[in-house]
């Protein structure tokens, strides 16, 4: 099976910061399953994760639909993750269609879950930050974490600071807290368009459509939004196909311009 076709894409994003520690780091970014029941697409997403060399796989929620396939989205949640083995590990969040009870379940995976806390990469100058949609739903006490960690790093560099969001309308708060990356879902890329970018059906409307897919830019702080991997509402897409994003970070300067609106620099 080609590593290229189905669902997974491959970006490069340039960060002008980025240790050289983490020059080529690899991170495949899984979000919005909304399992109902198991599918085909299933099978194939986890044999793109166990085939593909990765330092890092990140989670950012809605891994079940309802919480009455909590069941169903297990099945889904071990078969992916049983033969994953990225360098790093992973790491996840927890989304709005996430109860309580599914989340106790999911302490079983092979996933450290960062919601509402920040942790440190053995080792290595990278910050992982965690916003899902818990009770709190907050960033915890983020300032003091940045200004705390600006020169933790192995190889004296800057670190990189990572946020894994749910929804990307943390964006601003992220550029507020001098975050250099995010990573988001939730939109599913506004998931039925049947005229491409002229209309939106069944997705979000907190965020514009314009702004529901793609590499995002506030200021100096980069959001990654993918359009997520199942359907919320009716179980169709149209014109937003699944997506399986493969982040290759690289240092270079940032796409787009400094700006204090949300600037979509590359939309897909």
């Amino acid at each position: 099976m080609p590593l290229d076709t189905g669902p997974a894409h491959h970006f490069e994003l340039l960060l002008p910061h980025l240790p050289a520690s983490l020059q080529g780091l690899r991170i495949a970014h899984v979000t919005d399953l909304h399992v109902r029941r198991f599918r085909p697409r299933h099978r194939e997403l986890a044999w793109i994760l166990s085939n593909l060399r990765l330092d890092l796989i990140v989670w950012t929620g809605d891994y079940t639909h309802q919480p009455w396939h909590a069941a169903e989205g297990m099945t889904v949640m071990q078969t992916l993750c049983r033969g994953a083995r990225p360098r790093l590990g992973m790491y996840g969040i927890f989304g709005n269609h996430d109860d309580p009870a599914f989340r106790r379940q999911c302490q079983s995976l092979p996933i450290t879950w960062i919601d509402d806390r920040q942790v440190t990469l053995p080792g290595l100058p990278m910050v992982l930050w965690g916003s899902g949609m818990t009770k709190s739903c907050t960033l915890g006490d983020p300032v003091a974490a940045v200004l705390s960690r600006q020169d933790d790093a192995a190889d004296g560099d800057r670190p990189l600071h990572l946020l894994l969001s749910h929804t990307p309308v943390w964006l601003p708060v992220a550029a507020d807290l001098g975050i250099d990356l995010m990573l988001a879902g939730h939109t599913h890329g506004g998931q039925i368009r049947p005229w491409p970018g002229k209309a939106m059906i069944n997705s979000t409307l907190d965020w514009p459509l314009r702004l529901t897919s793609g590499l995002l830019r506030h200021r100096d702080t980069l959001c990654a939004v993918s359009r997520g991997l199942g359907e919320s509402g009716i179980p169709w897409r149209f014109w937003c196909p699944h997506h399986l994003p493969i982040y290759t970070l690289r240092r270079g300067s940032l796409p787009g311009r400094h700006t204090p609106d949300v600037d979509n620099v590359r939309p897909w």
